[in-house]
């Protein structure tokens, strides 16, 4: 979805696309549509902890497939 794909492109932009393609089971979980758990994955990563309310953020839209209501 467009909204899934934004956390996708919001990630490669902080992290580069390296940095990106190294959360493989978060990307293998959004392959195969499980965005339950790729949004688990998420939040268990360093990153996750440097970015703190982003990586929430970006988790929560993950697993809504929804833009946050502001």
């Amino acid at each position: 979805s467009e909204v899934r794909q934004h956390v996708l492109f919001d990630m490669s932009f902080n992290l580069g696309i390296k940095g990106l393609l190294k959360f493989k089971r978060t990307l293998d979980h959004i392959y195969y549509g499980r965005y339950e758990q790729a949004a688990k994955e998420m939040l268990k990563s360093k990153w996750a902890k440097q970015v703190g309310k982003r990586a929430e953020r970006l988790s929560e839209m993950m697993r809504t497939g929804e833009f946050p209501i502001q």
